[in-house]
């Protein structure tokens, strides 16, 4: 199997960790030097006995001593490290590339951030450690691509264009970072991004890193740029899209499960793109075997471990520290930060990137007594682990029939997968807190995963996200959308405009986490601006006073 996997390892011309030219035996010879070697000449006639030496003693050059060198290791959450109350926690396979080098050799730093792409990465502090850090022999691992491919200025790179094209993500690996490391005398190892797990055993392009256009941001290959970069740079390749992808068809959908993170102990939380622990080892697995078939003088020779691929009963173990969800709504006080908007009340919670703050979300009424709210400075999300949002919210029996509709304007979006706008019902509530421990399961009239075309309604249901089905249509900045959102003792429905009603996937109730109480509204996440108008909510049959 393994052979199977290492097939499809694309590789480029092999360099040396301490400068030089790879030769045979250390020796060079002219063509003048050469030909004299070649010539035949007759032995000289002497009456004298041939003066006698000794030969000169023949013996094996001494094997390079190489010093201990630094493995430095950049990219996003699929490389970096962290701290999770996860069932399985997640884990990038930085973390453990550690496993597969020899520990007299290499010292790894793993600077990798969660959420960064190669041109968020350059405003960070880790990267004035990494080029300030870098010495001659040392090596730097690349591992971006799942964020350059959003469409937002402070992430997205174009995937098209070799790195002499300014603005392309080749150009800014190179230009950021391959050229810099290599006049540093540092061996550049360039990674192409991990699949996402495909649930189904099918392969959207999404899963793959290809793109199409979106808003103004040209869509493309991300995993074809790299390899391009490698060829046109002479810079060494590990195609780890492919590894991975070979690895998951090798697998099987159900089985590929445990290669990711569980938010809870149920299956369906799983995270579709970080992976668990088994995962990063299997990945940094991967990654040193194609090092090792790589050839490169000074580092792959250091390469260990790799006879084996890990096993999962050896390395896959739950969190001893999880604890289940538990929930208490019953005492929710009152933000300090935002008034309410009538019978509504305001909070942002979840993974929020940050304290909440004015600064950073909006809520209030507006000067025609409208809802206003708005999420800047790439503050929240909606992904499939987690929920960061700004939110209006009104407390209801979780048993109680109601009618949720409103007008939105579209005031201005970020057209990327992770921007989120519309109606909420959810099963937990928190109050201004920033976490990414703060969760619970919600179904939505809302617009979501805008830039694969936009879901027609989503929910989370035990950690897992599903879709109401695809939007007829683009949506855009101006625009106002009637939404409606309900639920029955049967589940839920959700509207939006005059796309298609979706009921029959929201047929279930929301008490995993509060089993007494549902909480609904409005709300936005992560660059999103809207106004929310005519707002009307009937419950159990009585319409209820907004304001």
């Amino acid at each position: 199997m393994l052979a199977l996997f290492l097939s499809v390892i694309m590789l480029t011309s092999a360099f040396m960790a301490c400068g030089g030219k790879d030769t045979t035996d250390g020796t060079t010879t002219n063509n003048e030097e050469q030909q004299s070697m070649n010539q035949t000449t007759e032995a000289p006639t002497t009456t004298e006995a041939p003066t006698t030496t000794e030969q000169p003693t023949t013996t094996e050059p001494e094997s390079i001593v190489y010093g201990k060198s630094t493995m430095w290791v950049i990219g996003d959450s699929t490389v970096c490290s962290f701290s999770d109350n996860y069932f399985y926690p997640r884990y990038g396979y930085g973390t453990q590339l550690m496993e597969y080098f020899e520990a007299d050799r290499f010292e790894v730093q793993n600077l990798a951030l969660s959420g960064r792409s190669s041109l968020s990465f350059l405003t960070e502090a880790n990267y004035q450690t990494l080029i300030n850090g870098m010495q001659s022999g040392d090596v730097l691992v690349i591992g971006f691509g799942h964020n350059d491919e959003k469409a937002e200025a402070a992430r997205y790179t174009n995937p098209n264009g070799d790195y002499t094209v300014a603005g392309s993500f080749a150009n800014n690996l190179y230009e950021k970072y391959v050229k810099i490391a290599k006049e540093k005398g540092v061996t550049v190892i360039l990674c192409t991004p991990i699949v996402r797990r495909t649930a189904t055993g099918e392969w959207r392009d999404s899963l793959l890193h290809i793109t199409a256009d979106s808003d103004g941001f040209a869509g493309g290959d991300y995993s074809a740029a790299i390899v391009k970069l490698g060829k046109d740079t002479d810079t060494a390749v590990v195609d780890m899209t492919a590894l991975t992808k070979a690895l998951y068809d090798s697998l099987g959908a159900e089985e590929t499960l445990n290669l990711h993170a569980w938010t809870s102990s149920k299956p369906d939380s799983v995270d579709n793109t970080h992976t668990n622990i088994w995962g990063a080892k299997y990945n940094a697995f991967m990654f040193a075997k194609a090092v090792k078939d790589l050839k490169l003088k000074g580092i792959s020779e250091f390469v260990k471990n790799v006879d084996a691929a890990p096993a999962k009963a050896d390395v896959l173990v739950s969190n001893p520290n999880y604890v289940e969800p538990t929930y208490d709504g019953s005492d929710l006080k009152q933000s300090e930060l935002w008034q309410d908007y009538g019978i509504f009340k305001g909070t942002v919670f979840g993974d929020v990137g940050g304290n909440p703050s004015t600064a950073n979300q909006t809520l209030e009424t507006d000067a025609n007594g409208n809802m206003h709210i708005a999420v800047a400075n790439n503050k929240g999300k909606i992904s499939s682990s987690t929920d960061g949002i700004a939110m209006y919210y009104y407390k209801i029996p979780a048993d109680a029939s109601f009618t949720l509709t409103a007008d939105m304007t579209i005031n201005a979006f970020d057209n990327n997968n992770q921007v989120a706008f519309g109606l909420m019902v959810r099963d937990a509530m928190y109050i201004d807190v920033n976490s990414k421990d703060y969760n619970g399961d919600s179904v939505n009239a809302a617009f979501f995963k805008v830039a694969d075309g936009g879901y027609n309604g989503y929910a989370r249901k035990d950690g897992s996200l599903m879709s109401g089905g695809k939007l007829s249509r683009a949506y855009n900045a101006g625009e106002t959308v009637t939404l409606t959102l309900s639920g029955t003792a049967d589940g839920y429905a959700t509207k939006i405009g005059e796309e298609e009603a979706v009921s029959g996937g929201f047929d279930f109730k929301l008490t995993n986490f509060d089993k007494d109480y549902v909480y609904i509204g409005m709300y936005a996440a992560r660059n999103a601006d809207v106004t929310f108008s005519n707002i009307k909510l009937i419950v159990n049959g009585e319409e209820i006073v907004i304001k």
